[in-house]
C-alpha cells in the first residue's frame, strides 16, 4: 500500500506551511510532525488538525494537514478519522496532492469492509458474515472507494497502484453483491418454511377442532337418544284390547266369505241350504214347547 513515504511527504509540506504560517498553525503543524516521527498516532492525528484549523487564518490551504492527519489517523487504525481526513485534503487546489487524498481516501474506507488494499492485484479476503444493514454499509464503502481510486487515476493516469486497488475494490464488490443476494434468498426460505410451518399448524388446530366438535355432537346425539328412551320406558304402556263377542262374529264370518265372487247358482243354493237349516232349527224347537193344549173355561 503506498503512503507517500510519510516523512518526506511530511518535511515538504512542512517546509511549505512555515514560510507563512502563523506561530499558532506553525507550531501545531511541527507537533503533528514530532509525534509522526514518535509513531504516536493519535497526538500526530489531532496536532494536524489543529494545524488545518489554524490554517485559513493565515491564508493557508488546509489541505496539507487534512492529508498528513489523515495519514496519521489511518497509521493508528482509525479509518473512520482517516477517510475523513482525506476528503478534506481532496478539496485542495494541488492536483497531486488531490490524487494521493484520493487514492488514500479509497485505501481508508475499502479497509472498513475488510478489503486489503495491495499495490498489485490478489484476491480479497472472504467476508465475514455480516448483517443486513453491515452489508449495506459496506457496499455503500466499497463502492465510494471504487469512485475515489477512479478520481486518482483520472488525476493520474500513471498510478498503478490506484489501478490495483480499484480492481480489488470491485471484486470485493461482487462479494457483497453475491452475499446480499444470497442472504435474501436465505430469508426468503425461511419466511416461507414459516409462512408452511403456520399453515401446518393451522390446518392441524382446525382438523382438531372439527375433531372435538364431532365428538361433542355425537356425545349429545347419544345423551339426546338416552332421554328419549328414558322417557319412552317411564311412559305407561297401552293394553291390548279384548275383542268383543260381535266383533268376533264379524272376524269369523269375513274369514268364512268367500275369497272369490260366487256365481248366481251358488248363492241361490247357498240361500236353499240356509232356510233348510233354519227350518231345521223350527223343527228342533217343537219338542222342547210341546204342542199347543186348549185352554178350558173355568166358569
Amino acid at each position: 500500500m503506498k503512503r507517500l513515504l510519510a516523512i518526506t511527504a511530511l518535511a515538504s509540506l512542512a517546509a511549505l506551511a512555515a514560510s507563512a504560517a502563523e506561530p499558532s498553525a506553525r507550531a501545531a503543524f511541527d507537533a503533528g510532525l514530532q509525534a509522526f516521527s514518535a509513531s504516536n498516532w493519535p497526538a500526530a492525528s489531532n496536532a494536524f488538525l489543529e494545524a488545518a484549523a489554524a490554517a485559513p487564518a493565515a491564508k493557508l490551504d488546509p489541505a496539507a494537514a487534512y492529508y498528513n492527519a489523515g495519514l496519521a489517523a489511518y497509521a493508528g487504525g482509525d479509518l473512520k478519522a482517516s477517510a475523513d481526513s482525506f476528503a478534506r485534503a481532496a478539496s485542495g487546489t494541488d492536483l497531486r496532492l488531490q490524487s494521493r487524498a484520493y487514492y488514500n481516501r479509497g485505501n481508508a474506507l475499502f479497509q472498513q469492509v475488510g478489503g486489503q488494499a495491495a499495490a498489485l492485484p490478489a484476491a480479497p479476503a472472504p467476508l465475514p458474515n455480516l448483517s443486513s444493514q453491515e452489508l449495506a454499509n459496506a457496499e455503500s464503502s466499497v463502492g465510494e472507494a471504487i469512485q475515489m481510486y477512479e478520481n486518482a487515476i483520472a488525476l493520474d493516469p500513471q498510478d498503478a497502484d490506484a489501478k490495483a486497488n480499484y480492481e480489488l475494490a470491485v471484486l470485493k464488490q461482487q462479494q457483497i453483491q453475491q452475499q446480499k443476494q444470497q442472504q435474501q434468498k436465505q430469508q426468503q426460505q425461511n419466511q416461507d418454511q414459516q409462512k408452511q410451518d403456520q399453515q401446518k399448524q393451522d390446518q392441524q388446530k382446525q382438523d382438531q377442532q372439527n375433531q372435538e366438535q364431532k365428538q361433542e355432537e355425537q356425545k349429545d346425539q347419544k345423551q339426546d337418544q338416552q332421554q328419549q328412551q328414558k322417557q319412552a320406558e317411564q311412559q305407561p304402556q297401552p293394553q291390548p284390547q279384548q275383542p268383543n263377542d260381535q266383533q268376533k262374529q264379524e272376524e269369523q264370518i269375513q274369514e268364512e266369505k268367500p275369497s272369490e265372487e260366487m256365481t248366481p247358482e251358488e248363492a241361490a243354493m247357498m240361500l236353499d241350504a240356509m232356510k233348510a237349516q233354519e227350518q231345521s232349527q223350527r223343527d228342533q224347537l217343537h219338542p222342547f214347547f210341546g204342542r199347543p193344549v186348549p185352554v178350558e173355561k173355568d166358569w
